[in-house]
């Protein structure tokens, strides 16, 4: 209320005084729901109900009556949708006399509110005040939502730079599956219809295997997905029964009973496809947005795999000679270093492709090379391509560990038998102890050139393997 002092300053009471019905025509025009009870205690002090002393039509409205029924009457006689939680609140601030604020969410209205319950007046009295904070907190959900699927994809992103590639798509694959609850998640790679790779994450409680390569390759999976995702990066399915009338021998053998629900995405980059990712059984109900956070990671995936196979294939180059697939004198250096520091029984075969300077200035370098990898493919299918190096150029070893020497030389003789059409010289050397390889390598050198020299005895060089 304005004054005017004596001074003829403007100021304002501090003592304005309104009459009950003045606070009650003031409450009536929040823009808020709002009502007043007294509470109803048995003899113990319990609160057993509460009794309307005023409410606005704003809050009238959410109980569906008008504000005049309500006056008068108490909580649970007048008031359908009810809140149990209510008389616990309303006992800690009309007894208590402690406020609380709590959100609730009514399905009834669809909407969320804010509500406070206050102490008013004295001890059996309070009030609560009641605001539709439903916009704000669909925001929030969706600002969280959005921090959610942030967060995991940066999870994921952490998670995938590792130098151990297969540990880093596991756990990439695990935080995606234990994130939207899966029952598995799996990585396929694959060029047209034929399957690289697999890698997979399994829950604890799933008992359904993945798909295997029959499966796979008796339905086409990898043309049915191709078709599902029809050009778009992600596909879902949460009802997977839908497939079984187009699917019906895919899905009684194997969807039925083992998958409800599936997501794929493709893996693709610059230079075209390479695979899937997939996710079965996952949660309908999720706190991320499952086609964001798997188109995303897809891309880490897919990165991760061209780096791995990049480094793959230099790692495999630096060991393996380019024309015939077998070690060559590096990775032999290298394994040697390891068997030297065992000790096995161990054989080595030594072998020279004789006269092959010759077919290569007479017949062209693609008929010596055919040469060399034929003789090749013969010495690895007798000695195990993984026991094999070509060392130079028309020379191969063989290094062959936990062998005895009466079954070496049966393999010595073997290739030998094979290699009939060819001209090759051979030397071979079995130890009882690998430790000294060096030694026994020497010696088996020593031994072919021993042979090949005595072949030439016998053989024109220019005319060796003239064939």
């Amino acid at each position: 209320m304005q004054i005017v002092s004596s001074d003829g300053k403007i100021g304002y009471s501090s003592s304005v005084e309104f009459a009950p019905n003045d606070i009650l025509y003031m409450l009536k025009d929040l823009p808020d729901a709002c009502c007043i009870f007294k509470v109803l205690t048995d003899p113990f002090g319990t609160v057993k109900d509460m009794l309307f002393l005023f409410v606005n039509e704003k809050y009238a409205q959410l109980t569906g009556k008008h504000s005049a029924e309500l006056i008068g009457t108490t909580f649970y006689s007048s008031v359908t949708n009810q809140d149990e939680d209510w008389i616990k609140f309303s006992y800690q601030a009309a007894i208590l006399r402690q406020s609380s604020i709590n959100r609730t969410y009514n399905s009834t209205f669809d909407k969320w509110f804010e509500f406070w319950a206050v102490p008013v007046y004295q001890k059996g009295f309070c009030a609560y005040i009641i605001h539709d904070v439903t916009a704000d907190k669909r925001d929030e959900d969706v600002r969280r939502f959005q921090t959610n699927t942030n967060n995991l994809v940066i999870e994921c992103a952490k998670a995938a730079s590792t130098p151990d590639f297969n540990r880093g798509i596991k756990r990439v694959l695990r935080k995606i599956g234990q994130t939207i609850e899966a029952d598995k998640v799996y990585v396929i790679r694959n060029e047209g219809d034929k399957i690289k790779e697999r890698y997979d994450w399994f829950s604890k409680t799933c008992a359904a295997e993945l798909p295997s390569k029959k499966i796979f390759e008796k339905y086409d999976l990898i043309s049915i997905w191709t078709n599902l995702l029809q050009g778009k990066p992600f596909f879902y399915m949460n009802d997977i029964s839908a497939a079984a009338e187009k699917y019906p021998e895919l899905y009684s053998e194997y969807i039925a009973g083992k998958c409800s629900r599936f997501a794929v995405v493709e893996l693709k980059d610059k230079d075209g496809h390479i695979g899937f990712l997939v996710a079965d059984n996952y949660q309908l109900e999720l706190n991320v947005n499952i086609g964001e956070v798997m188109e995303t990671v897809a891309a880490f995936i897919t990165y991760q795999i061209r780096n791995h196979e990049l480094t793959e294939e230099l790692m495999y180059l630096g060991g393996h000679d380019a024309l015939t697939g077998l070690g060559n004198r590096y990775a032999l250096n290298q394994d040697t270093s390891l068997l030297s520091k065992t000790s096995c029984p161990v054989g080595v075969c030594y072998t020279d492709i004789n006269g092959l300077k010759a077919i290569n200035d007479e017949k062209g370098h693609e008929a010596g090379d055919r040469i060399i990898v034929d003789t090749a493919n013969s010495f690895s299918s007798v000695f195990k391509k993984k026991n094999c190096y070509r060392i130079g150029g028309d020379e191969f070893v063989a290094v062959v560990p936990d062998v005895d020497k009466d079954k070496f030389t049966e393999l010595v003789e073997k290739f030998r038998s094979k290699s009939k059409d060819v001209a090759i010289a051979v030397g071979y050397e079995w130890a009882e102890h690998s430790k000294d390889i060096k030694s026994v390598i020497k010696k088996a050198d020593e031994a072919m050139y021993r042979n090949k020299a005595q072949y030439y005895k016998n053989h024109e060089r220019r005319h060796a393997n003239n064939i």
